[in-house]
This record gives structure tokens, C-alpha cells and sequence, in this order.
């Protein structure tokens, strides 16, 4: 399946929408493939209808284009009789990530703009006014430049997506992301949110606590977490209590833990990480937003800084310049 969110929140929220009226997993699918669906979202539904008709799992139907959540989600939901809030939910996640992904680039538009209006600044009425240049020299040194600047932010952006996704399994790099304003609350709230629900889902499903932590923990897509979530899966399969756990470990927050230790105690595990999912989940929208809205301003601020320096340094030429005639 494309990983596009917004394609993703669409195929869920139909998917959702059809389990949720009383269609059965095959009778979803085949109805969604008379939709005239994208071609990867057509052979996943192929996939699946096939995957069904030999025999296998939902979730291992959906072959190998899965997440670690929606694979978690989709295996506990089937799992536990639940597969339309399951897709619900995935349905909600990738409408969030796809909202925030829209605004982000909205917001860095006119930055973009400001930043190569800063640079034809910086070198065409510069090189105008110094003379010695022709035409085609100038035009090529602007296309240099803009080269450089564009080829330089795109490896940045691949650099920094290869970060995030090495810090999915890397406790040191999902620390140091996690320490970034605005990010990195943005992320250890998804990171919750995602652990919280498919623990949850995993809970109300009946599976093995042993099973759940594991399955809950690579889910989460956070270093940190899957790291804890190892002694989890040891303490759970060794008979312990898994609240003390989570409680000294700081892989999890403290008002979490607590509340799952008491839970725990109590037997009142499936309420309170409802709760603690929706918690979860409302915090990351409300961070996700704010970094969407934060991150475009920020580099509004550093480019206008840029194409003011810029700016100042054409002037500065210029009235050089006049200096020297008037002498």
C-alpha cells in the first residue's frame, strides 16, 4: 500500500465504514475494489481477498505492506471481534499524520519563496551594478546557487528521515530527537498513543501479556520504548507484575505508570488504557498541530534573516559604489 497518509486515511475510514454497517472482511473488499481504488490499494485488496481464501490471518493477508501499528491493530482487532474500531482508529492516526503533513507544507511555502527571492537578491543586482558579467555568466551563477541551496535541503531532508526511521530502533537517536523543542513532545506523544492503543487492543482481545508488551512496544515506533518494552516482555513471561516495572523505567511517563500499576492491582487494565489512548492521542494531535504550525515559522524567521543579510549586503555595495563616483 502507498505510504501517503492521506491514501491511507481514506482506504481505512472506507474499510471502517463498511465493517462498522455489517460487511464482512471479503464482502469490504470486494466492494472497495469496484471503487476504482489506486492501483497499490487495489493489489493490497487482491492480496488480501487471496491471503483470506487460502486460510491466513487479516493481518497476515494484508502481506508485508503493513506497519508495525497497523499490523498490531488490525492482528488484535481480528483478534478480539473488533476489526471496525481497529480500523477506525488507523483511519484517525493517518487523518492526523496527513493534516499535520498538509499544513507543514503549506506553511513553508512562503519562506521557500522569501529564500530564493534572498538569493536572486544576493547575486543578480549585485552583479548588475559591479558590471563585468554578462548575461548567460549571471544566470548561471543564480542557477548555481539556487542548485546548491535546493540539493543542499533535500539531503538535509533525507538525512533527517533517515534519522527518524533508524530512531524507531535506536534508544540514543530517539533520545536525542525527543530533547528538540516541540518535536520531540510531538513524538513521544505519538509514540504513546500508539503503545497505549494497541496494548489496549491487544488487552480486550485476551492476548498473553508476554505478547501484548511486545506487540504494544514495537508498535510504538520509538527506540526508547521497544528497549523497555524487552524487559517488559521478560518480567511478563517470568510471572511478574509489569506496573513496577514500567514505573522505573523512564521510557514511560510517571503519571502512566502509576496509573497502570494501580490498574493492574484493581483489574481495571481495560478501562484505564482507554483512557490513557484517548489521552495519548489527543496530546499528539494538539503537538503534532503545534509543530506543524511552529516548525514553518522558524524557518520563516531564519530565511527573512537570510534574505535581510542579503539585502543589507546589496545596499551596502551599491552605496559603495556611489562613494566611489562621487570621488
Amino acid at each position: 500500500m502507498t505510504a501517503n497518509a492521506s491514501d491511507k486515511h481514506l482506504f481505512y475510514s472506507e474499510m471502517a465504514k463498511l465493517l462498522e454497517a455489517g460487511f464482512d472482511i471479503r464482502k469490504a473488499a470486494v466492494l472497495l475494489l469496484d471503487t476504482r481504488l489506486p492501483a497499490s490499494q487495489a493489489a493490497v485488496l487482491a492480496d488480501l481477498k487471496q491471503g483470506l481464501e487460502a486460510g491466513e490471518s487479516i493481518a497476515a493477508a494484508f502481506g508485508k505492506c503493513l506497519t508495525d501499528i497497523e499490523r498490531a491493530i488490525i492482528g488484535a482487532g481480528e483478534r478480539g471481534g473488533k476489526l471496525a474500531p481497529a480500523f477506525q482508529y488507523l483511519a484517525d492516526y493517518f487523518g492526523m499524520l496527513a493534516s499535520a503533513r498538509r499544513e507543514v507544507i503549506k506553511g513553508m511555502i512562503y519562506p521557500l519563496i522569501i529564500l530564493h527571492l534572498g538569493i536572486f537578491i544576493g547575486i543578480v543586482p549585485a552583479a548588475l551594478m559591479k558590471g563585468g558579467m554578462t548575461s548567460a555568466e549571471i544566470l548561471g551563477s543564480l542557477v548555481v546557487a539556487l542548485l546548491i541551496v535546493d540539493g543542499a535541503g533535500f539531503f538535509l531532508f533525507l538525512g533527517a528521515r533517515a534519522l527518524v526511521k533508524q530512531a524507531s530502533g535506536n534508544s540514543g537517536i530517539d533520545r536525542w530527537f525527543n530533547r528538540i523543542p516541540w518535536i520531540g513532545k510531538a513524538r513521544r506523544n505519538l509514540a504513546m498513543a500508539r503503545f497505549c492503543t494497541v496494548y489496549h487492543s491487544c488487552v480486550l482481545a485476551g492476548i498473553s501479556m508476554s505478547e501484548t508488551a511486545a506487540l504494544a512496544s514495537e508498535a510504538s515506533q520509538s527506540g526508547v520504548i521497544r528497549e523497555a518494552g524487552i524487559k517488559l516482555v521478560k518480567a511478563a513471561m517470568a510471572g511478574s507484575a509489569l506496573g513496577p516495572r514500567l514505573m522505573a523505567d523512564d521510557a514511560f511517563p510517571k503519571a502512566f505508570a502509576r496509573s497502570y500499576s494501580t490498574g493492574e492491582e484493581a483489574g481495571t487494565l481495560d478501562t484505564d488504557l482507554a483512557r490513557w489512548s484517548k489521552l495519548f492521542q489527543d496530546d499528539a494531535e494538539s503537538s503534532v498541530k503545534r509543530v506543524a504550525v511552529m516548525v514553518p515559522k522558524l524557518l520563516y524567521f531564519l530565511v527573512l534573516g537570510f534574505a535581510a543579510w542579503k539585502i543589507a549586503g546589496f545596499y551596502s555595495d551599491y552605496y559603495g559604489v556611489l562613494e566611489q563616483i562621487g570621488e
